[in-house]
């Protein structure tokens, strides 16, 4: 795919989707300014896009402060001369039952997951309305479709994504503003988050084996077998898809049992 003419950010760019998401778009020609609030590997991911003679710049910011992401959009904008995309994908996890929940842990999770999607959003429509349109990619999860009993704040948080993705898709001054708003549900995937809980259990090997054994193929996802997703719906051949979610799972939803 060609996204020469696509200039925008992602976020959570410093590890697993977000910086599979970034290397992705650089290769099909994008412009990615890379969003974290860990600046050293934020910044390797910008450096691995311009290493490989793709256009990145890296910027330390908090997807839950509205000044950050006005300054993220400055930024694409002054550097590379357009800002047409976002792909909202920075989130966070707290595994506890929710009567072990505080108040400022399920705050937490909220500031992050949700409204930090929520401002991402907002702000990009707000700079994509008057400039031609652009594509809005948020990263809801398997969870925005189902549950999990010790992960309540997440999952609570991944239902509001999908919701908030749909409310905006089907916004028709949006819409004719030729602005989208899309989300992928993806399921587990080998990414730090993931490799952080199994090493938080006894056997992190058996804990790796028991999560792929609820997949048809026995095993979980690699963020870039997602990342192709984020490409596609920046991308202009996605141009008739709004208001969706597009699940990669590896079948697990699927399933009855």
């Amino acid at each position: 795919m060609d996204l020469v003419d696509k200039y925008g950010i992602v976020t959570g760019a410093a590890q697993g989707l977000g910086r599979e998401s970034a290397l992705a778009l650089s290769r099909e020609g994008a412009a990615v300014v890379c969003v974290d609030v860990n600046r050293d590997p934020n910044q390797e991911t910008a450096d691995m896009i311009n290493e490989a003679g793709g256009r990145a710049i890296a910027l330390r910011a908090d997807v839950s402060v509205v000044e950050d992401i006005d300054r993220a959009i400055d930024a694409c904008r002054s550097e590379f001369g357009g800002f047409n995309y976002i792909h909202n994908n920075a989130g966070i996890q707290l595994e506890k039952p929710l009567h072990e929940t505080s108040i400022s842990e399920w705050q937490g999770i909220v500031d992050i997951n949700l409204t930090g999607v929520f401002i991402g959003c907002r702000q990009a429509v707000r700079a994509m309305k008057d400039s031609g349109g652009g594509s809005i990619v948020n990263t809801a999860s398997a969870l925005s479709l189902s549950a999990d009993p010790y992960l309540p704040a997440y999952t609570a948080t991944k239902h509001g994504v999908l919701g908030l993705t749909r409310s905006i898709g089907t916004d028709p001054d949006y819409a004719q503003a030729g602005i989208r708003c899309n989300c992928i549900c993806p399921g587990d995937m080998a990414t730090p988050m993931i490799l952080q809980y199994w090493n938080s259990t006894p056997d992190p090997e058996a804990a790796k084996a028991e999560m792929a054994s609820h997949y048809p193929a026995r095993r979980i996802g690699d963020p870039s077998e997602v990342a192709h997703v984020v490409v596609f719906l920046v991308s202009d051949k996605s141009s008739y898809f709004n208001a969706s979610h597009l699940i990669a799972d590896g079948g697990l939803l699927a399933q009855v049992y």
